[in-house]
């Protein structure tokens, strides 16, 4: 999958898709979205990710996703939404997401996050408070 280069939206929403999040998927840079909700997939979330600075759309909610959210996310300068909620994420959140300059949803509830809200997240000035959702 790693190599389809032209892609530019994969939504495989809702299909019981188990095991890992593929890195490869670091490697498809046409795409702007990237949407696995409802499923049950499990491990990290690839920092390789944080490759695909032309997204748009990064929905990876509603799995069983566990670890730190990696520091590579805040390379997503064109995010928009960011939907990481009900998974098992651990840790802080990254500072980076602070860059994020447009940003306007971002929902990280029911995860198991610790720490203080990074200070840098003031930076997201578009982000509609009706969407940041941090709650546990």
């Amino acid at each position: 999958m790693g190599n389809l280069a032209s892609l530019t939206q994969l939504d495989l929403s809702g299909n019981g898709l188990t095991e890992e999040i593929p890195a490869e998927l670091g490697r498809l840079i046409g795409l702007t979205e990237l949407q696995l909700p409802s499923n049950q997939l499990e491990g990290r979330l690839p920092a390789e990710l944080g490759f695909l600075t032309g997204l748009d759309v990064l929905r990876v909610d509603n799995n069983q996703l566990d670890g730190r959210l990696p520091a590579e996310l805040g390379n997503l300068a064109d995010l928009t939404e960011l939907h990481l909620h009900t998974n098992r994420f651990s840790g802080q959140i990254p500072a980076g997401l602070g860059s994020l300059a447009d940003l306007t949803s971002l929902w990280l509830h029911h995860n198991q996050l610790s720490g203080a809200i990074p200070v840098e997240l003031d930076n997201l000035i578009i982000l509609n408070l009706t969407d940041l959702q941090l709650h546990t």
